[in-house]
């Protein structure tokens, strides 16, 4: 009896995280946001995914993706933690997350080449309409 205590003792002071990575029919291929629970981290990951696969979209972060461009999710690693060191691995990976999509956020596209008409000054002016006298 004093093992099955223990063991319930233990779950209760720890998580188990699992790390996903998806890939897509392209080749490309990310990391999601861990999935964490105390008990039974593989239902939550496969009720999460029969979510995705009914809305028919994956969304991470500022991208979507059309679900049957997933080619596969693969839970790549599970770990037991404790629920402090846990609480800081999930605030760490949150960071790394917030920062990436920052990053991305303010990524810009190289400025477009004028065209001839708008290096003339006729940009905005509706064309056939003479100013009046």
């Amino acid at each position: 009896m004093a093992n099955t205590n223990e063991k319930a003792e233990r779950a209760d002071e720890t998580v188990l995280i699992a790390y996903v990575t998806v890939h897509l029919e392209s080749g490309e291929s990310f990391e999601l946001l861990p999935f964490e629970d105390a008990q039974d981290v593989k239902n939550k990951m496969s009720d999460l995914m029969k979510d995705w696969a009914k809305s028919g979209f994956l969304i991470c972060g500022n991208h979507i993706y059309p679900w049957h461009r997933v080619k596969l999710i693969e839970a790549t690693k599970v770990e037991e933690l404790s629920r402090d060191e846990s609480k800081l691995r999930m605030e760490e990976w949150e960071a790394r997350d917030k920062a990436r999509l920052q990053q991305s956020f303010w990524k810009t596209k190289p400025p477009r080449e004028k065209k001839e008409s708008e290096e003339d000054g006729a940009e905005g002016k509706p064309e056939g309409h003479q100013a009046a006298a």
